[in-house]
């Protein structure tokens, strides 16, 4: 069959901030695969189209064999799939056979999705291809279909909701994983070795492991509570323990200490300390001991040695967290915090509850950071400046450099692209008015603290 999936970003824009500022929302990592990975793997469509702020398309264009921004000629497809936000299937098995309508709408907040088949989508084409081609950063523009009760859809609202629903979502991967048409083969291993160095893997059925992966001596791995992936190149150094569910994305390296409560670990993390029902995009540092909890890290974040958040309240009262300038009520009593691409922290920085920080941040100094930091911030927490953007470019790019090998073993480039550059230099330029209103704020003594 020819299938198309048709990505766009809508007005989800922002409801994910300030991990959507470098990335469609689809492209968030929030378990075993991103959000755009996962319906992928689950419809295996012949043809993706992704519709994107026109200065993010080059990145996107560079890291995916997406049609960006603009709709193949001379294709008739047989079913398409359109998705308007970030949504996620939730476990039902009419996904077992995608033995849903074939003609569908469905919407939740900012959210729609929309199935079509061949004629249907003929006739909607010259109305959805300008929309396509400018970015879709709005509704669908074509008549709706009649909606569909009861479909196995989801629409979070917020980074908190990728955090809270985890758990659910690596199980749903993992029945995905194993029922895929592409079904990987867990890698060979010899448990009584594995026995004699003292390695525990309670609930082997329930782990899976890609090539090359090393155990060194006292590890535990406990997949009774949820299954744990270790992908292709994971190394996991003695004294570990993973309580599942969990994925830990290839190359990545976890140095001792403890993943509890659910984790995602993306390519090329190296992460020590506690780590509980948190998300790391990829290539994190977290080397040292710290706690980092219900949380999520973007990529290339650095967080120094005894970093730690808050991710409960002393009141054990429901969280809030500012997104673009705004308090935004979660609900949810169990809130991490949020820090964007190429954010980074001196040694001994706390992050308050529902903490909020930008890309490009880096704070030193340690004590107690603000609960909301723009992006491009520079200093310790009583003395914060403009980070200097050709300054903050150098430093992303030796810290890309320094993982050279492990990112030409996964195939990504190894230094910082001209397309990524772009997308900091104009991340940049967007967020100047919030940059100068916070540092106006604080000379002036309104703290942003707590």
């Amino acid at each position: 069959m020819n299938r198309w999936l048709v990505l766009t970003e809508g007005k989800s824009v922002g409801l994910f901030d300030p991990l959507d500022l470098v990335r469609p929302p689809f492209m968030l990592r929030d378990g075993a695969w991103t959000v755009a990975e996962r319906w992928i793997e689950l419809l295996q469509p012949t043809v993706v189209v992704a519709a994107v702020r026109p200065w993010l398309a080059a990145a996107v264009a560079e890291a995916t064999a997406w049609h960006l921004n603009r709709v193949p000629a001379g294709d008739t497809p047989d079913d398409v799939w359109i998705l308007n936000g970030l949504v996620n299937p939730a476990e039902d098995p009419r996904w077992n056979n995608l033995s849903l309508p074939p003609l569908f709408t469905w919407s939740e907040g900012e959210t729609q999705v929309m199935r079509l088949p061949s004629t249907a989508f003929a006739g909607v084409l010259p109305g959805l291809r300008p929309w396509i081609e400018s970015g879709a950063q709005s509704a669908i523009p074509v008549s709706p279909v009649p909606p569909t009760a009861s479909l196995p859809l989801q629409a979070p609202s917020g980074p908190w909701h990728l955090v809270n629903g985890l758990n659910k979502r690596l199980l749903f991967d993992w029945q995905l994983w194993n029922r895929s048409a592409l079904r990987r083969v867990s890698a060979e291993h010899d448990p009584e070795a594995e026995g004699r160095l003292g390695i525990v893997v309670l609930g082997e059925e329930s782990v899976w492991r890609g090539r090359d992966v090393l155990l060194h001596p006292h590890v535990v791995i406990d997949a009774r509570s949820g299954p744990v992936w270790l992908d292709d190149g994971v190394e996991i150094e003695s004294f570990a323990r993973i309580d599942g569910p969990a994925y830990i994305g290839a190359g990545t390296s976890l140095l001792g200490g403890k993943l509890t409560g659910g984790g995602v670990l993306g390519p090329g993390c190296k992460i020590g300390g506690e780590w509980e029902a948190a998300i790391a995009q990829g290539f994190a540092n977290k080397a040292h001991a710290g706690f980092f909890g219900h949380g999520i890290l973007g990529e290339w974040v650095n967080l120094g040695a005894m970093t730690t958040n808050s991710d409960l309240k002393n009141t054990y009262g429901t969280v809030r967290v500012e997104r673009q300038g705004i308090g935004v009520e979660t609900g949810l009593m169990k809130v991490g915090s949020y820090l964007a691409d190429h954010t980074k922290t001196g040694i001994g920085t706390l992050i308050p509850t529902g903490a909020a920080w930008g890309v490009g941040v880096n704070l030193f100094g340690g004590g107690l950071g603000p609960k909301s930091i723009p992006s491009f911030i520079w200093g310790d927490p009583g003395a914060l400046t403009e980070h200097h953007l050709d300054r903050m470019l150098t430093t992303a790019d030796v810290a890309v450099s320094r993982r050279a090998g492990m990112l030409e073993r996964i195939g990504r480039p190894a230094k910082l692209t001209e397309p990524q550059s772009q997308v900091l230099r104009t991340v940049f330029e967007r967020t100047a008015r919030m940059r100068a209103d916070f540092l106006s704020r604080r000379s002036s003594g309104h703290s942003t603290r707590g």
